[in-house]
């Protein structure tokens, strides 16, 4: 601004000199700071921070438009400028809200400026404009002062805040050093932690914030004073620009133009004001940044030595552990080895108990199994205590392991405190562990090895010299338990032979014995089958001789086993020498001094010389003395052991070691060879050996630890020495002991055996006395017994028989008597019925009367065959009793071969006597049989002549009462089927009334949908269409109403046959004409009734039944045949069987005739006798059978009121003529039936009965022409009613074309804007990666890329821009080109879906039944009033209605295409392509409401489509426009960038 002095206006490019000096004032303040805390400074080349804290600051409160404006250039012609956007808008609003006063005050302002005066020559304007003039000046001197004032009001302010800065900057930086100085010192340092250390530099960093903040406060506070100013400022212009308006030396414009130019110096000054504020900011900011880099470089500094001095103090604390006492001799390996010391000692002595049991290893104890398990025990004592070693071993190892565990958990301690307090990263922990830790955990983790080796070898050395030791030990014990146990087998092989001599001599015995018996069964076997008396003592006597040889055999069986125990004995001594001379030569000793066994052998040498040859013994006794030599040979080979006297010399003299005393004083001469000393030998080796292994270990120099682990384990080779001593005197003690109880056991089994043998013959003896006995009581009496039992069977079996049949006989007499009564009692009932009989007044009752009689007839005769087959069933039980009584009988004869009592001889005289018995059976039923044989038809031929005697007589009464029934039947069936016709009609016209009531509703719903109404669709709703078209077609087809040909020919094939006939009953309507053949079923009106028996077929049965014998006579010839004419007549209704017409017998010949019931022989005798009468009738002509026999009709032609033919069409009349065709027919033929069976005798009820059949039929014609006439006016009611339903439904339909094209039209609307914003939705995606890349863009251009050392980076930038805009202008040209294409053929699309729709609702509406379709009936005329007609006659109106105006003109139509080439873009074609018009039959409201919706909707489509256009061309001129204001923005803001340099 300009100085306070003076009042000026700063020329335009100039700047206020008292703000520059400021800005040099804080500028030199600021470097003089700078120098004094820092006089050291880093070079940076980073870009300041404050640009992205300001572009953070504006994304996150400024708008788009807000950012560009901050971010642009000063000056920036090609960024908006934000005053002039506000003037612009503001502008805008008043323009929009001025009044119509000031738009005149604007047009009178633009009157001329000069107008001539009418007058001349006076002043006063000149005076007027020279006043102004100076009031003018005065007022832009005072504006000029006024804003110097403002200026000098506000620099000092700007100044204070500059100063106030200073100060604080200077005073923080103190504190800053201070907080630096307490990390400067190592020992100080070290006592930090790193959050300490952490927390010092956000102490620091926090005062970083602290100085951003008053620089950013300060910034704040000038622009603040600079606002301020420019608010006065705008005030003070906004006042002095009215008063020069007032003033009005200058055109209003002109005073504008000097304020507008005032104003454009002062913001010029302005924004240079501003663009020294931010310099200044960011001076400021960037300094503070570069003395807080210094700072942090400092801080890290210190930092990083106070790790190392962390790291340092970690190194030495591990060795300090790795030398501790913990480490070098672990406590717990001291625990470990006084551990296994105690363990040691306690299986050591465990082993030597094991040991010491061998003192006590004699026989009968020292068998090879208990050596085996002595072996088997200390094995495991010794396995235990090398699993003692091997485990205490791996404790060791695993304490060991643990010493080195607890090394590397110390390592993990010291790398996790390094790591927690961040002295080292996990890198760095590594490198140090391995470079000083893991080196002295691997020194001290060999010296472990060293001593677990040394251990492992010393307890080895020791286990494999006991193993040694103790092989010695057991082999010596395997072979004294080996001596006694072959001496054990040896006893046991002389019991076995003992055991085998004695089987054998069973076994002869037992084969002996075996004979003996096989022959005393067989005996026995004979003796239990005998036939008699004789013959069974013979046999008894044979078998008392047998059981005595038998008693023989056993004596002499026992005498021989009594021979064979005595030889026992000596068997035993044998093999108790062989054991003592086994003993003597394993232990080495002799009983005998070696010199005295010399003598013997002499002696015993001169002996066998002398001795002669053996004396021969028996042969039994040499059979078993060589089974002893034989197994004393044996064993001598198996144990390789031969007498003294040859296997024991030897060519080195024996010599006597030591002499050895048993218990009983027995001498014992231990014998040895010379040189050579047993069991002392190996005791001195095993002294050598123990003396080697010491010297062994001295060698080594095993240590303190080496001795202890082995000294509790060691077993001194003495103990075995000792042990071999004391068995073999053990086994010397046994062996006196046991060759005197060995002979007294041998002699105690001698004794047992004697007495086991003689208690076996005497239990043979006591077995075999009573056998005897038994024989003669059990087998001889029992048979004599069953002898006589089975004849006395027979005969009692014989008389129940016979009693039975006699039975039989005398309840025939008892049924026949009892059926005698039945019959006297069923007549008695019948003759009771007459008096009901005669009194009766309908033929139901006298039908019923005849069924009761026919009923008790059946009843009767029920009770008859009900006795007939209860004595059948009791003949038959009975007699099948009986012969199966007499069947089992026979099979109870079992032979003795089949598990029975009876011999072949008795079996042969029973059946004989049995067959007897069978053949009687069969004579009694004959003759029962013959007498029921004809009973059951003789009991009928009487019921049956008792009930026709009754009927014959009251024939008559009802024949006249069954006529007069059918006639009633007849017509009252007539009536009922006329009116199911009606019925049915009125059903159709309420269907059609609900379905147009039903069309309406939907027709309104679909208009006015409402959540109220039914919730139905515009195609739902033509959907139904068919439907009620085809109701309305089936009505005018049932009423036969339309006018056209297609309409009368095309009858419905849905409807059936049956229809006519659903009432009552059905016909065949043929009249005269031959057709296939056919059955026509007779129905009830009511399915669920049981049909009866017709009245006429009863009366027929009882005129058969009173001519039974002349039909009988009559019928041999003819029997079989059809009659020829009564079986085309109708039936009446309530018949209950179907017929065959006469065309039927054709069908009837190709398959063979079925049988004939009594009922069908009854129809064929009453048709006979029905022509027969006819033949004979006088009064035949009266039917007019006779006078109508040329023409083919049956009655005279004036009662055919109906037609002569059968109608055979389905519509309303034609059925209701056809019921009545029928009816007239049944009733004739009743009628004409009745007359000609009735004859000349007068009615039994001549009131209800007419004389002849004329009058009959005149009354009937009469009452059936009454109702065709009422049928007639019902349907001319119904064709009236159909008439206005027709209009009615064609005025209806005509809504619905409308709806279903505009859902057709709202569906295509509706698919064209889903595909349009589907596809501007995937181009919105491509615009967003547009828009993101010219941000991008945008942020890189920078002021520095104007450098010429970046003009690469700003060519490529340029160039990535220029892709980006050519990207961006292909892709929007492609998306309207795309967007265009897809509504043309979308529009396509609906065009042929209109058309589409046009046709098919044209198709259906051809097929619309219309009011002009059907006919117009019989109109009655509408009668007036007089005062009516009176009007009318004066208005000069006809005084009758007019015809029928149809409400639309009817006749073919030929309906135009719609426009195929209408939807383009641009001109439309002046003659547009039609689609295929289409030709329709008729032209109803519904044809024409769809060519004008269709037409209608087809203009809609057409204003959417050229609207839709016109939106994608706008779319695309706003897209395009923006770019190019872009692209204009982005080529001067490049060319500004390069003007900077």
């Amino acid at each position: 601004m300009a100085e306070i002095q003076a009042v000026r206006v700063v020329p335009s490019g100039k700047i206020y000199r008292q703000i520059f000096d400021a800005e040099v004032q804080l500028v030199n303040s600021l470097e003089k700071t700078k120098a004094e805390a820092k006089p050291t400074q880093l070079k940076t080349l980073s870009v300041p921070l404050v640009h992205d804290g300001r572009k953070t600051m504006g994304e996150s409160l400024l708008s788009e438009r807000q950012i560009e404006w901050l971010e642009s250039l000063p000056n920036d012609h090609g960024t908006e400028n934000p005053v002039l956007y506000r003037h612009d808008i503001e502008r805008k609003v008043e323009r929009a809200t001025e009044p119509v006063s000031t738009l005149a005050a604007r047009e009178v302002r633009g009157l001329a400026d000069s107008v001539e005066a009418e007058k001349r020559g006076s002043d006063i304007i000149e005076r007027i404009a020279e006043s102004r003039r100076l009031r003018h000046e005065e007022a832009i001197e005072d504006m000029h002062q006024e804003l110097h004032l403002i200026a000098d009001d506000l620099e000092p302010k700007i100044e204070a805040e500059g100063e106030t800065i200073i100060q604080k900057l200077e005073k923080n930086d103190k504190e800053i050093e201070k907080m630096l100085q307490k990390i400067a010192d190592d020992k100080d340092l070290i006592v930090y932690s790193l959050a300490a250390l952490n927390q010092l530099w956000e102490e620091v960093s926090e005062q970083s914030i602290v100085r951003r903040q008053w620089i950013e406060k300060m910034d704040h506070t000038v622009n603040k004073i600079e606002s301020d100013r420019l608010f006065r400022i705008r005030s003070t212009l906004k006042t002095y620009a009215k008063k020069l308006e007032k003033i009005a030396y200058q055109m209003p414009p002109d005073v504008q133009r000097l304020i507008e130019k005032e104003s454009q110096v002062i913001n010029q000054t302005i924004l240079n004001n501003r663009r020294a504020y931010s310099d200044l900011f960011a001076r400021l900011m960037k300094s503070d940044i570069e003395r807080e880099k210094n700072h942090h470089r400092i801080w890290e500094t210190r930092v990083a030595d106070w790790r190392q001095l962390n790291t340092d103090v970690a190194i030495k604390q591990f060795t300090e552990y790795m030398q501790s006492q913990e480490v070098i001799d672990p406590p717990g390996v001291t625990v470990l080895l006084e551990d296994m010391q105690s363990e040691q000692k306690i299986l050591n002595h465990k082993r030597l108990a094991l040991l010491n049991s061998l003192r006590q290893m004699k026989p009968p104890n020292s068998t090879k199994t208990a050596v085996y398990q002595w072996n088997k025990d200390i094995s495991e004592v010794c396995q235990q205590i090398e699993q003692l070693h091997v485990r205490y071993l791996g404790r060791l190892h695993q304490h060991y392991e643990a010493v080195c565990k607890g090394c590397l958990e110390q390592i993990d301690k010291h790398k996790e405190e390094l790591m927690l307090s961040g002295v080292c990263d996990e890198d760095r922990c590594l490198d140090v562990i391995e470079q000083h830790f893991l080196p002295q955990i691997g020194e001290r983790q060999r010296v472990f090895e060293e001593i677990l080796e040394q251990m492992d070898d010393s307890l080895e050395k020791l286990s494999e010299n006991f193993d040694e030791q103790l092989r010695s030990l057991f082999k010596f014990s395997q072979g004294a338990a080996h001596l006694w146990d072959i001496h054990e087998l040896g006893l046991a092989r002389r019991e076995r032979d003992l055991q085998e001599q004695l089987e054998e001599c069973r076994h002869d015995h037992d084969n002996v014995n075996q004979d003996m018996e096989a022959n005393l069964d067989i005996i026995m076997d004979r003796l239990r089958q005998e036939s008699s008396e004789d013959t069974l003592g013979d046999t008894l006597r044979k078998a008392l001789l047998m059981l005595d040889k038998i008693q023989s055999s056993y004596e002499a069986f026992h005498k021989e086993q009594m021979e064979i125990v005595k030889q026992y004995p000596s068997m035993v001594k044998q093999e108790l020498e062989k054991y003592d001379f086994s003993v003597c030569k394993f232990y080495e000793v002799d009983r005998i001094h070696p010199s005295d066994r010399k003598q013997m052998r002499e002696q015993e040498v001169a002996d066998r010389s002398k001795r002669t040859t053996p004396t021969p013994v028996s042969r039994r006794k040499m059979r078993s003395t060589t089974p002893d030599e034989r197994s004393g040979s044996i064993s001598k080979a198996k144990t390789g052991l031969e007498p003294p006297s040859i296997s024991s010399q030897s060519p080195v003299p024996m010599a006597v070691k030591e002499v050895l005393s048993t218990a009983k004083g027995t001498t014992f001469y231990v014998l040895t060879v010379a040189g050579k000393h047993g069991i002392s030998e190996e005791e001195e080796k095993g002294d050598k050996e123990e003396k080697t292994f010491l010297t062994e270990t001295g060698v080594e120099g095993v240590g303190k630890m080496q001795a202890h682990t082995t000294k509790n384990v060691a077993v001194p080779n003495e103990l075995f020495v000792e042990l071999r001593k004391i068995m073999r005197m053990e086994f010397l003690n046994h062996l006196e002991e046991w060759l005197d109880g060995a002979v007294e056991r041998g002699n105690s089994v001698v004794a047992a055996k004697f007495e086991e043998l003689n208690s076996e013959l005497d239990l043979r003896l006591h077995l075999h006395e009573p056998r005897s006995k038994r024989a003669e009581l059990d087998i001889h009496n029992v048979r004599g017994a069953e002898l006589v039992m089975h004849s006395e069977r027979v005969v009692r079996h014989s008389k129940g028989i016979s009693g039975a049949l006699n039975d039989i006989k005398v309840r025939f007499a008892e049924m026949q008597q009892e059926h005698n009564k039945f019959t006297d009692k069923f007549k008695e009932d019948v003759d009771a019925m007459e008096s009901v009989f005669i009194q009766a007044t309908k033929s139901a009752t006298l039908v019923m009367l005849s069924h009761q009689v026919s009923s008790k007839v059946e009843d009767h005769m029920n009770i008859i065959r009900a006795s007939l087959r209860q004595f059948r069933q009791y003949l038959d039980d009975t007699l099948q009793m009986l012969r199966e009584s007499n069947a089992r009988f026979i099979k109870s004869f079992k032979l003795f071969s089949d598990g029975g009592n009876f011999s072949p001889e008795e079996v042969d005289t029973f059946k004989k006597k049995l067959e007897k018995l069978a053949n009687k059976i069969d004579s009694a039923e004959g003759f029962v049989m013959a007498d029921l044989e004809g009973m059951e038809a003789r009991r009928l031929e009487q019921a049956t002549e008792i009930a026709n005697k009754f009927e014959d007589r009251f024939k008559h009464h009802l024949f006249d009462l069954t006529f007069i029934e059918k006639l009633t039947r007849w017509l009252t069936n007539t009536q009922v089927k006329v009116k199911g016709e009606v019925a049915e009609s009125n059903g159709q016209a309420q269907q059609l009334m609900h379905h147009l009531n039903t069309l309406e509703r939907r027709i309104d719903a679909c208009e006015k949908p409402n959540l109220d109404k039914e919730q139905v669709t515009p195609g739902q709703l033509l959907d139904s269409m068919k439907d009620i078209f085809q109701a309305f077609d089936d009505r005018a087809q049932y009423l036969h109403c339309t006018k056209h040909a297609a309409y009368r020919t095309s009858a419905s094939k849905k409807v059936t046959g049956d229809k006519a006939g659903k009432v009552g009953f059905a016909s065949d309507g043929q009249s005269g004409q031959q057709t296939a053949p056919q059955t026509i079923t007779l129905t009830t009106l009511k399915a669920n009734k049981t049909q009866q028996e017709d009245a006429a077929v009863t009366l027929i049965k009882n005129i058969l039944s009173s001519q039974k014998m002349k039909a009988r006579q009559g019928s041999h010839g003819d029997g079989e045949k059809e009659p020829p004419s009564s079986s085309g007549l109708p039936r009446p209704p309530g018949t209950q069987s179907s017929i065959q017409t006469e065309d039927g017998k054709l069908k009837s010949t190709l398959r063979p005739p079925p049988k004939m019931t009594d009922k069908d022989r009854a129809r064929t005798l009453l048709r006979r006798s029905t022509s027969m009468s006819m033949d004979s009738n006088p009064r035949r002509s009266a039917s007019g059978v006779l006078r109508n026999k040329n023409n083919g009709l049956k009655f005279d032609p004036k009662y055919y009121v109906f037609g002569e033919k059968l109608e055979k069409e389905i519509h309303y009349m034609a059925t209701n003529r056809r019921i009545l065709q029928e009816s007239l027919e049944g009733l004739l033929t009743t009628a004409d039936l009745y007359y000609r069976q009735k004859g000349s005798r007068p009615p039994t009820r001549p009131e209800a009965i007419h004389e002849s059949f004329e009058l009959c039929a005149d009354v009937i014609v009469t009452k059936l022409q009454s109702y065709f006439n009422q049928a007639d006016e019902y349907h001319n009611q119904c064709l009236q009613e159909f008439r206005e339903q027709l209009e009615r439904l064609e005025k209806a339909i005509s809504k619905v074309p409308a709806l279903v094209v505009q859902e057709v039209f709202k569906g295509h609307l509706q698919k064209s804007r889903s595909k349009l914003e589907s596809v501007a939705g995937d181009f919105s995606s491509r615009l967003s990666h547009w828009d993101k890349k010219r941000r991008e863009h945008k942020t890189l251009l920078r002021p520095t890329l104007g450098h010429p050392h970046n003009k690469n980076q700003l060519q490529t930038l340029c160039d990535s821009e220029d892709n980006r805009k050519q990207d961006y202008v292909n892709g929007i040209d492609e998306h309207a080109q795309n967007l265009k294409d897809l509504a043309k053929t979308l529009g396509d699309e609906f065009i042929q879906d209109l058309t589409s729709t046009g046709e098919k609702l044209l198709a259906l509406f051809d097929s619309l039944l219309t009011m002009d379709d059907v006919e117009t009936g019989r109109v009655d005329p509408k009668r007036l009033k007089t005062s009516a007609l009176i009007r009318r006659k004066q208005a000069g109106l006809p005084l009758e209605d007019k015809e029928y105006v149809p409400l639309i003109e009817r006749g073919p139509h030929v309906w135009m295409g719609v426009p195929l080439d209408q939807l383009v873009e641009g001109e439309r074609p002046a003659k547009p392509q039609l689609s295929s018009a289409v030709t329709s039959t008729k032209t109803t409201l519904g044809h024409q409401s769809t060519v004008d919706a269709r037409n209608k909707a087809f203009q809609d489509y057409l204003v959417a489509f050229d609207s839709k256009l016109e939106e994608i061309e706008q779319q695309k001129a706003e897209q395009m426009t923006a770019e190019t204001r872009w692209s204009d923005s982005w080529h001067k803001s490049v060319c500004k960038v390069k003007q900077l340099y």
